[in-house]
């Protein structure tokens, strides 16, 4: 868990609103991107035996948005362990909530009702959820080769949200003094039950490994003792109601263009 090795949520998923269209549109211009901390994220569950079409339907999806000029980038996911494999994340992240309208606006007047009717045809259940990234205290570092994105999903106790917040705040002055190479970010759902999700984006399985130096050994070099340090962490984890983990493999072959992340 978070005490010993961070990891924030990919929260949730991703977006994707309109499909295949034919002809050619006077539309609004499509909105520009990365420029703000909201996510827009799809859950799609293909019905039983429609993986592959449905995957071909995103594929040309995909294709469709850059084609037609779209702004936002989209990024595809799928787990690969927990209970439940079958569904795929889709997130457009980065963005203020005006290039949200700007985006469905732009969706809207290419069509977007087309891909309800083609890809459609192939989902078993669709959740839409947003999220915002706490820029203040993430600690990423960016890089084109992330594989897998580990993702912590923490509901928390309506009392315990000052002693996470707490935590999570000495944590990010300890790794950010340290220089600490393991790159997390804090994620909050809006949508559903609502949760804190820290994901930690990894390059290959081998970097499951326990980090060295320890996060502990970390934040008690910046509070001054061991037992500081678990006094904090045991805020955190007393503020937990329940968590989850999950990890997501990155698609590129079904994700729009991306740079960096």
């Amino acid at each position: 868990m978070f005490p010993t090795h961070p990891k924030w949520a990919l929260a949730a998923v991703l977006a994707f609103g309109s499909m295949l269209t034919a002809g050619a549109y006077a539309a609004s211009p499509a909105p520009t991107a990365s420029t703000g901390n909201v996510a827009s994220v799809w859950i799609i569950w293909p019905k039983d035996g429609q993986a592959q079409p449905f995957e071909t339907a995103l594929k040309a999806h995909a294709a469709w948005r850059k084609q037609n000029g779209e702004g936002f980038v989209w990024s595809i996911y799928q787990p690969v362990v927990g209970e439940d494999l079958g569904f795929y994340v889709i997130r457009s992240e980065e963005h203020t909530w005006p290039q949200i309208d700007a985006n469905e606006t732009w969706e809207r007047e290419h069509g977007a009702a087309e891909f309800d009717r083609d890809a459609g045809r192939y989902v078993k259940r669709v959740e839409h959820y947003f999220s915002k990234t706490d820029m203040d205290h993430s600690h990423w570092i960016q890089s084109k080769d992330y594989k897998y994105f580990g993702v912590y999903e923490f509901q928390l106790k309506p009392e315990g949200r000052d002693g996470v917040e707490d935590a999570i705040a000495k944590v990010h002055t300890a790794v950010e003094a340290a220089k600490w190479p393991y790159p997390y970010e804090i994620d909050t759902s809006i949508g559903g039950r609502g949760s804190l999700d820290i994901v930690e984006p990894m390059k290959s399985y081998a970097d499951m490994a326990e980090p060295n130096p320890s996060l502990m050994s970390v934040l008690a070099r910046s509070l001054g003792t061991k037992e500081s340090a678990k006094e904090t962490m045991n805020r955190f984890d007393s503020g937990i109601q329940k968590s989850a983990y999950t990890i997501f493999l990155y698609r590129p072959d079904l994700s729009t263009p991306r740079s960096g992340r």
